[in-house]
């Protein structure tokens, strides 16, 4: 990407507008094999001149027959996505991470969390703002991948249930931003 092309680099914040914390309580983890080969898993335009261009997914990535999401269901005020530079000077990259907190120890929980720890793929965290567009992290090159999970059942009448699934990538950007539909199984 020759970023000499875009037209409206700028880092500004409107008054007035909203910018709320947080994510909110709708996510996915898709694992890279359950996208249609070489096709499935869309990315920013190429061609794009703006600077919401480099990170916006306007297609719809494209699953496997009986392939589906893995849905996780994290908590709003345990919840969030982080990024920071990493990197040599000239040769910088993203670190993104996301740590999902899920109070629930249910056999299903359970035998998901086993079941993610060796994936890797991307993961769609739905934004909190009411536009229904999703927080990317990971991409096919630069795959989200499960760092950690911790939990446990809590102890004493107040103590904290469930499990803490911490997921990291790089990327070439912060984060992305999907704007397409809930991947579906192909049919």
């Amino acid at each position: 990407m020759d970023y000499a092309t875009i037209t409206n680099l700028a880092m500004n914040f409107g008054d007035g507008k909203e910018n709320p914390s947080g994510v909110s309580e709708v996510g996915y983890f898709i694992p890279l094999s359950f996208f249609v080969d070489g096709t499935g898993l869309k990315k920013p335009d190429p061609a794009g001149t703006t600077a919401e261009s480099l990170v916006e997914i306007t297609t719809d990535h494209v699953l496997k027959a009986g392939k589906a999401p893995i849905r996780i269901t994290p908590m709003f005020e345990k919840s969030g996505i982080n990024w920071k530079l990493a990197g040599e000077q000239l040769s910088k990259i993203f670190e993104q991470g996301v740590e999902v907190f899920v109070p629930d120890n249910s056999a299903a929980s359970l035998g998901t969390a086993g079941a993610i720890k060796n994936y890797r793929g991307i993961l769609l965290i739905q934004k909190n703002d009411g536009s229904g567009e999703f927080w990317q992290v990971g991409s096919e090159g630069l795959t989200a991948k499960v760092m950690d999970i911790a939990g446990g059942t809590g102890v004493g009448p107040t103590g904290e249930v469930g499990s803490k699934v911490t997921f990291q990538s790089y990327g070439i950007m912060p984060v992305y931003v999907y704007k397409g539909e809930v991947p579906a199984p192909a049919p």
